[in-house]
């Protein structure tokens, strides 16, 4: 596997691995994290009531580790090409933005939040501009 695949990979796998770890802790009422305690027992513990840090974890960063990961897979599938970014950008952008509109009705569950949707953007916006530093610095180290 290609060092290209690798820095791919791992930019999807561990913002889901950690975004999950993460859920796991501060979201005991998400249908998955009751489904694990139903498997291995409860060992969540962490209580955001009162604690920006934690509350801003749960109702954002996690949000934002989603739409990180979202890019690279798209990037990935799109066959690495630095010319699919926008295409890449737009359709995660415009994903994003469907899911937390989709809250707004019985089909979904959770709360529409319009700041989810500036968050996640810019938590897209970030993962291209590291594609776009990965890619430059090492399509020209493979040139050589």
């Amino acid at each position: 596997m290609s060092n290209k695949n690798v820095f791919i990979m791992l930019n999807i796998i561990i913002p889901i691995l950690a975004g999950s770890s993460l859920y796991y802790l501060l979201s005991p009422n998400v249908i998955f994290v009751k489904s694990i305690d139903d498997i291995i027992g409860t060992l969540h513990t962490l209580n955001i009531n009162n604690n920006m840090v934690l509350s801003f974890i749960r109702c954002y960063f996690l949000d934002m580790l989603w739409a990180y990961a979202l890019v690279f897979a798209l990037f990935f599938i799109l066959q690495h090409s630095k010319q699919a970014l926008t295409l890449t950008f737009f359709t995660a952008f415009l994903f994003s933005t469907f899911m937390e509109i989709l809250q707004l009705t019985d089909f979904a569950g959770g709360t529409f939040d319009i700041i989810d949707i500036a968050v996640e953007g810019a938590a897209e916006a970030i993962a291209i501009f590291i594609i776009l530093f990965f890619t430059r610095r090492n399509f020209h180290e493979e040139k050589k």
